[in-house]
């Protein structure tokens, strides 16, 4: 599973209406800023915790600005 940003141009502007730059909101939560910039512009996906900090900071709920892409593959066995 991995997260992934539901839409760029939402998520920076709640960024600056929270008044946030991408720098700002990185020292925020405590991560670099080239990861905050990756994450805020789609090239790079966060973790759980990333995730859950960003929605913290710009105050909205998690599946407001992210959403869980829960395909995955299954190399089980099919046969019987």
């Amino acid at each position: 599973m991995k997260i992934s940003v539901k839409d760029i141009a939402l998520l920076n502007e709640l960024l600056l209406k929270k008044g946030f730059t991408q720098r700002g909101l990185g020292r925020e939560i405590n991560i670099s800023e080239v990861y905050a910039h990756q994450v805020l512009n789609g090239k790079r996906n966060p973790g759980p915790k990333i995730a859950k900090d960003i929605a913290e900071a710009l105050n909205v709920e998690f599946d407001d600005i992210f959403f869980i892409n829960n395909a995955c593959k299954s190399y089980q066995n099919k046969t019987a």
